[in-house]
């Protein structure tokens, strides 16, 4: 199997730059640009089935996707956003105001109703994995968040639990991995050329994993 992961374009939350979690906020002008062009861009590959997030930016997004293969999108809980419970809706400056963030301890033991890493990680590796499993001989696309497909890419390569790549995912970044779940292989990883207008093929890159 081949699995597209797309984070959703731009939100309003990105936009006034606070930390969404599962805020459920909806595209910009600009995210919608972003999700025509990263559609435009895998228009040509065969997808079979479109999953995403429940909320809306992510929605969104695989919505503009499935409509170029006549799909309908499958929404599916795990793979939303990390939770970021009472720091929800608030900048950074605001959330540094509030809370003592300045030491080592992980942003979920600070912020009260935050998810752990540890949840997010499982929840969507869980799903990933699931879906690398049942669509064997298909390609198909998961449009999800930056965190969660931080986790999922650190899932992918076995980095420990509480461990992350160095990896900040832009909006309509595109990773490629192809199945089976127990030896994946990222053949593009966080690659944004749709937005700039040169779009290179993807098996340029490759690296296989977990062997």
């Amino acid at each position: 199997m081949t699995l597209i992961l797309v984070r959703h374009g731009e939100s309003e939350g990105n936009l006034r730059r606070v930390m969404q979690g599962q805020l459920d906020l909806p595209l910009t002008e600009a995210g919608q640009e972003q999700a025509r062009l990263v559609a435009t861009r895998i228009a040509s590959m065969p997808i079979t089935a479109v999953y995403s997030s429940p909320l809306s930016r992510a929605f969104e997004t695989a919505q503009t996707i499935a409509r170029q293969h006549a799909l309908t999108v499958t929404p599916v809980l795990d793979l939303q956003e990390g939770g970021w419970g009472e720091a929800q809706g608030l900048t950074w400056a605001e959330v540094s105001a509030r809370w003592d963030v300045s030491g080592e301890r992980p942003l979920a033991e600070v912020i009260p109703g935050a998810e752990t890493p540890d949840s997010l990680r499982s929840r969507a590796a869980s799903t990933v994995d699931a879906l690398l499993d049942r669509h064997v001989s298909d390609l198909a696309v998961c449009v999800s968040h930056a965190g969660t497909i931080a986790q999922l890419i650190a899932h992918l390569i076995g980095m420990p639990d509480g461990q992350l790549p160095r990896l900040s995912t832009g909006n309509t970044a595109v990773t490629i991995v192809e199945g089976p779940a127990d030896l994946p292989m990222i053949r593009l990883l966080n690659d944004m050329c749709h937005l700039t207008g040169h779009v290179e093929p993807y098996h340029a890159t490759a690296w296989r994993l977990r062997e």
